[in-house]
């Protein structure tokens, strides 16, 4: 008996060095495929999980057939009411029902072993298919598969057509085997944290039930942990691991048999079938559930709260698991981060256009042309003193084939939230600069164009070294670009803008300060930051004539701009009455739909051109108008 057990110890050892070896994706060469995670390739991974049975377990399946001399064998996950086996040998099928099998009275043997001699003879599995059906299998040996985390649960086994029972040897090695299988499940389909299954089993799962489920509603839901982070800094990472593994029992005591998945950090994901008229009762107990408080240290209880994002879908669908996935987790990033309870948001017809125009956007800024193109209007900048154009600002539109011309307010803050706002702001400042370059290479007379830059881009590592190329590239000197720097933005990382915008200026960039006025008027910040115009936000230009308060908070505004030595520039020009009442205060230049509204490249070419060729004398305010009519 001693030498037995110590063989399949021995097996154990080298079984378990090869199964690690599958399971990190090393070969013979020495090469070692990892994702970073859990040392398992996410693509090689979710193709196993397509292409079921899993070829690296089906290698200890098929040891433990050959140890025990067993004719078919399989590693069985247990669900609410089938068995899913993501190994199998000598059978085809990858789902059972879980009622009647062997593997459900399996799973739940204590002393690690559960094996029937004959189950034709048992009348709990006499009419089991396997049994009653050719080749009639007889003997059932099979171990239980229990994880640490207690979220695994299963069974190897192996089945044989004739009556027997396994010696001791035999009966050794497939519990070792089944040590084996545990770490090489929670290595390759479980999150290593909660042991929960990880994003790709929750998929392959949800996607067969999407395909398999006749009709009915599915659910799809991504809870997403708000603070977490902060529970990791201040009380270590073991103290948010356990909580997430109390968070992942919560769930399973909520759920009852619902799929479940953990996403990985603070990201947990469900899929039920409930009826329509338990759905608002059953999101409630879940956001109950979540919202109770934690023992984070002896006596400090915290609590976690969640955005919950979810996805009704009548079956059966078109729609992906994934994308049924991707539009919970949209509707969860819609909730605000900070809130005294727990929330759920519905995807809904809002969120799917948003959804569709980021995607959109995406595929414009990459050049797809299906989507329409982006393109620039320039709004002149007018000094009335002198009746000449002084500049232009440019201001992006999006001409969209449905939508027609989108104005920057239904498209910028998508390409914020969807980080693709540098990408935005760099094929901006090329369309202007190529614009520069034909209207100078025309013989024009061209004014400093102003771009409006996302903190992102100004931030961005390759923003200098994308300038330069542009520039480079159209010929365009520095000093025909302005960068407009909005006045919340000086109080942002102080230090590092002034880097930044004295690069810029080494460029011979012009820096404006914009929307001044709405931030928190930080003077101690102006006086660290070199910039070349201040420029006065509408609301302090619009009604300025007749509104008192008004007129004094721009009293202050140009007091500023004078002791800063700064050209005034005033925005949102409306009205005559306003333009006369800044001319009498030695006011003169200004921008807004009074003179013009933007224009498109070809209209601005031709305003340059009426300018240029307008006599040299100055242009009164009706003639200005007249001319960029």
């Amino acid at each position: 008996m001693g030498s037995s057990i110590a063989r399949a110890r021995m097996i154990y050892r080298l079984v378990r060095g090869r199964a690690r070896q599958l399971a990190h994706g090393r070969h013979g060469s020495g090469v070692v495929l990892v994702d970073g995670g859990d040392g398992v390739d996410e693509d090689e991974r979710d193709d196993c999980l397509a292409n079921s049975p899993d070829p690296k377990l089906d290698y200890i399946t098929r040891l433990a057939v050959e140890a025990t001399g067993a004719d078919i064998g399989g590693i069985s996950l247990m669900f609410k009411s089938q068995i899913w086996l993501p190994s199998h040998i000598g059978i085809p099928a990858s789902f059972f029902p879980r009622a009647g099998s062997f593997c459900s009275s399996a799973v739940g043997q204590a002393d690690g072993l559960f094996e029937v001699e004959d189950a034709s003879l048992d009348l709990r599995f006499a009419t089991n298919p396997l049994v009653t059906g050719a080749p009639r299998f007889r003997h059932y040996a099979g171990v239980p598969l229990r994880g640490e985390s207690e979220h695994l649960l299963g069974n190897l086994w192996v089945m044989s057509a004739t009556p027997r029972t396994l010696d001791a040897a035999q009966a050794a090695q497939l519990r070792l085997m089944g040590r084996i299988v545990v770490d090489l499940l929670e290595l390759r389909y479980c999150d290593p944290v909660t042991g929960m299954f990880n994003r790709a089993v929750f998929l392959h799962h949800l996607q067969r039930m999407l395909d398999e489920q006749p009709g009915g509603q599915v659910t799809v839901g991504l809870v997403d942990l708000i603070g977490f982070r902060q529970v990791n800094d201040v009380f270590r990472r073991e103290t948010g691991d356990r909580i997430l593994r109390l968070m992942g029992k919560r769930l399973e005591q909520w759920a009852d048999g619902a799929l479940l998945g953990h996403l990985g950090a603070d990201q947990f994901a469900f899929a039920l079938d409930s009826a329509p008229h338990e759905h608002e009762a059953c999101l409630a107990r879940l956001c109950a559930a979540i919202d109770q408080p934690f023992e984070i240290e002896p006596g400090c209880m915290h609590t976690l709260h969640a955005r919950i994002g979810v996805r009704r879908q009548l079956l059966p669908c078109e729609e992906s698991a994934g994308g049924l996935l991707d539009a919970a987790d949209i509707a969860a990033s819609s909730l605000r981060q900070q809130q005294g309870a727990s929330a759920v948001h519905e995807y809904d017809a809002a969120l799917m256009a948003r959804a569709r125009l980021r995607y959109e956007l995406r595929e414009t800024i990459r050049g797809a042309l299906r989507f329409g193109h982006l393109e620039v209007h320039y709004q002149p900048q007018i000094d009335v003193a002198r009746g000449r154009l002084i500049g232009m600002e440019a201001l992006v539109r999006w001409r969209h084939p449905l939508h027609g011309l989108v104005g920057p307010a239904m498209f910028v803050p998508q390409a914020e939230n969807s980080g693709r706002i540098f990408e935005l702001d760099m094929q901006v400042m090329e369309m202007v600069c190529r614009d520069l370059m034909a209207w100078r290479a025309s013989g024009l007379q061209v004014a400093p164009v102003a771009l409006n830059f996302s903190r992102a881009s100004l931030m961005h590592t390759d923003i200098f070294e994308r300038l330069a190329e542009v520039l480079a590239a159209t010929g365009v000197p520095g000093e025909m670009l302005e960068f407009e720097v909005t006045e919340s933005l000086l109080l942002d990382s102080q230090h590092l803008l002034h880097q930044r915008v004295s690069a810029l200026r080494a460029l011979g960039v012009r820096i404006a300060v914009d929307d001044f006025g709405t931030g928190y008027s930080n003077l101690d910040a102006l006086t660290s930051f070199p910039f070349d115009r201040l420029k006065a936000d509408r609301r302090f230009v619009h009604g300025v004539a007749s509104d008192a308060r008004t007129a004094g908070v721009f009293a202050l505004i140009q007091g500023i701009a004078a002791v800063f030595d700064a050209e005034l520039l005033c925005e949102g020009l409306e009205d005559e009455a306003d333009l006369s009442w800044l001319a009498e205060r030695g006011v003169h230049c200004v921008q807004g739909w009074y003179f013009s509204r933007a224009l498109p490249a070809p209209a601005a070419e031709r305003m340059l051109r009426r300018f240029q060729e307008a006599k040299a004398a100055p242009l009164s305010v009706s003639e200005v108008r007249a001319l960029l009519a």
